[in-house]
C-alpha cells in the first residue's frame, strides 16, 4: 500500500510538471535595465518527448539566438534557469501570465519580468508572407575573388518583351543576411515586396561568409563589399528582363552605393541613412553619445573625446598602410597630456581585441570625395531621430557635394527608417513597424519619377 501511494505521488508530481511545461511553452520576453540602457532577452520554452521543459535564450540586441539554457527547477509557480555559456542565472515566480524574478550574472543582479511574447506575425506585421503576387527565385552570382554569393531575385509580373527597372540592395555594417535581418525585422524583404508589387525587380544577397554565401567576412573591408555589390549589379544587368539597374544602400551600404556612383556603376542611387560624413566623424559622434550617458564631467568627457580622436587617427594611418599594430591608450594620453578616466582607458584597450582592418579603413574613408563625382540620379533619406548616422550633418555633406540629389529629412524616423520615440537602438526590437510606409512610397516614386524604367 505504501508503494502504491508513493507511485501515485510521483505520478501526480509528473503530471503537475508536465502541465506546467505546457503552460510555459512558447517565448517569454523581458528587458534588463542597466541605467539608461535596456537589453531585451527572450526565453523560449518547449517540451521534449517526455514532456519535460527545455529552454533556450535569445539576446536580440546582440543577434544571438538559441543559447542553451538548463532548466534547474520547474514547478507550478516558479522556474529556475542557468545559462552556463554566459555565466548567468534566472529565478522567477509565475503568476498572471508573467514570470517575475532576478537575473544574475558574474556577481551582478538585476530585476527581470518576463511576459508571454506575441506571435511573430503580430510583432512583425510588414514581413511578406506567401503566396506572393510575383516571382521569387534563389540565385548565385560570383564576387571578383571567386566567392559565390547567394541571394534572392524578386521579379514582378511582366510580359516577355518588357524591361523593368531593378535594384540591388547593399546592407549596412556587420555580417548581414539577404533580408538585412535584425530583431526579426527584415527590411530588405519588405522593400523587395513593395517594389515587386509595383513593377520593380530586385536582388538582395547574403554578405560574404554569411548565410549561404561563401567568402570570409572578417577579412573584408568596405572596398571588398563594394566589389561584391558591383558584381551584383553586373549580374542583375545580365538578366534579359531588366532595364536600368540602381543601388539601394543602407548605412555603410549607402556609402558603398556612393562609391559605386562615383565609378558610374549604378544607373541611380538610393541612400537610406548612408554615411556621407567621414568614417572618423561618424564614429566619433557615436562615441560622444555613449560618453554623454556615462556621467563624466565636462573636462573628463572632452579629454576622453580628444584621446579617442587621436586613437582613430592612428588607426586610420595604419589602415592606409595596410598594417595593424596595437596602440596603447595610456601612452597616447600621456603624449597629448590628457587626463582620461581609467574606465575609458580600459574600454579603449578592450576594443583592441576586436579591431579589424575593416574598422581602420572605415575610419579613413571620406565619402564626400565619391559623392562629388556622382552624375546619376540620387535619392538620400535620413531620419531626424537617427542616433547612428546623425541626419543633419550627413545630409549637409550630400547637399554640398551633389547638387542634383533629392534629399529627404524624415521626421520621427530612426536609423532603420522606423517611426521612433528616441531613435535609440534599444527601441528597434520594440517597434512593430519594420520600415516606414512613407519611405517605401518615396523610394518607388523616385524610381518612377526619374524615368529610370527605360532600357
Amino acid at each position: 500500500m505504501r508503494l502504491l501511494k508513493t507511485l501515485l505521488a510521483v505520478a501526480a508530481m509528473a503530471a503537475s510538471f508536465s502541465a506546467q511545461a505546457s503552460a510555459l511553452s512558447g517565448s517569454w520576453r523581458g528587458k534588463l535595465s542597466l541605467g539608461e540602457m535596456q537589453i531585451p532577452l527572450v526565453f523560449n520554452f518547449t517540451e521534449d518527448k517526455n514532456g519535460v521543459t527545455v529552454c533556450t535564450m535569445d539576446s536580440p540586441s546582440q543577434g544571438a539566438k538559441g543559447i542553451p539554457v538548463e532548466v534547474t527547477e520547474c514547478t507550478s509557480d516558479s522556474v529556475s534557469l542557468e545559462c552556463k555559456a554566459i555565466g548567468a542565472r534566472f529565478s522567477g515566480r509565475i503568476s498572471d501570465n508573467a514570470i517575475s524574478g532576478e537575473f544574475t550574472q558574474r556577481g551582478f543582479s538585476f530585476p527581470l519580468k518576463l511576459s508571454k511574447d506575441e506571435a511573430l506575425e503580430n510583432r512583425r506585421p510588414q514581413t511578406p508572407r506567401p503566396p506572393y503576387p510575383y516571382t521569387v527565385k534563389d540565385t548565385v552570382f560570383t564576387a571578383p575573388d571567386g566567392a559565390a554569393l547567394s541571394g534572392t531575385l524578386t521579379l514582378p509580373v511582366m510580359s516577355e518583351d518588357m524591361a523593368v527597372p531593378a535594384v540591388v540592395m547593399i546592407s549596412g555594417s556587420g555580417p548581414q543576411n539577404r533580408d538585412e535581418e535584425i530583431f526579426d525585422h527584415k527590411p530588405f524583404a519588405v522593400i523587395a515586396d513593395h517594389l515587386a508589387r509595383n513593377g520593380v525587380a530586385s536582388l538582395r544577397y547574403d554578405d560574404r561568409g554569411t548565410g549561404e554565401s561563401q567568402g570570409d567576412f572578417l577579412k573584408g573591408t568596405t572596398y571588398t563589399f563594394r566589389d561584391d555589390a558591383r558584381s551584383g549589379i553586373a549580374f542583375m544587368r545580365s538578366l534579359p528582363m531588366t532595364g536600368k539597374v540602381g543601388a539601394i544602400g543602407h548605412s555603410e551600404g549607402g556609402t558603398i552605393a556612393f562609391m559605386l556612383g562615383a565609378e558610374d556603376v549604378p544607373d541611380f542611387i538610393i541612400s537610406l541613412a548612408g554615411m556621407a560624413v567621414t568614417g572618423k566623424e561618424g564614429l566619433l559622434a557615436q562615441n560622444a553619445r555613449l560618453l554623454d550617458r556615462s556621467g563624466l564631467s565636462g573636462e573628463e568627457r572632452d579629454n576622453s573625446m580628444a584621446l579617442i580622436s587621436h586613437l582613430f587617427d592612428e588607426y586610420a594611418r595604419q589602415g592606409k598602410r595596410g598594417i595593424s599594430i596595437p596602440v596603447d591608450p595610456d601612452s597616447l594620453a600621456e603624449a597629448y597630456s590628457l587626463k582620461v578616466p581609467q574606465e575609458v582607458i580600459a574600454s579603449l584597450k578592450s576594443t583592441q581585441k576586436i579591431r579589424t582592418q575593416w574598422y581602420d579603413i572605415l575610419l579613413g574613408l571620406d565619402p564626400g570625395e565619391s559623392i562629388s563625382k556622382i552624375k546619376c540620379p540620387v535619392l538620400a533619406i535620413n531620419g531626424d531621430k537617427d542616433t547612428q548616422v546623425e541626419a543633419a550633418p550627413n545630409l549637409a555633406v550630400i547637399r554640398q557635394h551633389c547638387k542634383h540629389a533629392e534629399i529627404k529629412m524624415m521626421p520621427s524616423l530612426n536609423h532603420m527608417m522606423q517611426h521612433a520615440l528616441t531613435g535609440d537602438m534599444t527601441e528597434y526590437d520594440e517597434i512593430k513597424e519594420t520600415i516606414s510606409p512613407e519611405v517605401l512610397e518615396i523610394i518607388l516614386e523616385f524610381i518612377r519619377g526619374k524615368g529610370v524604367s527605360a532600357k
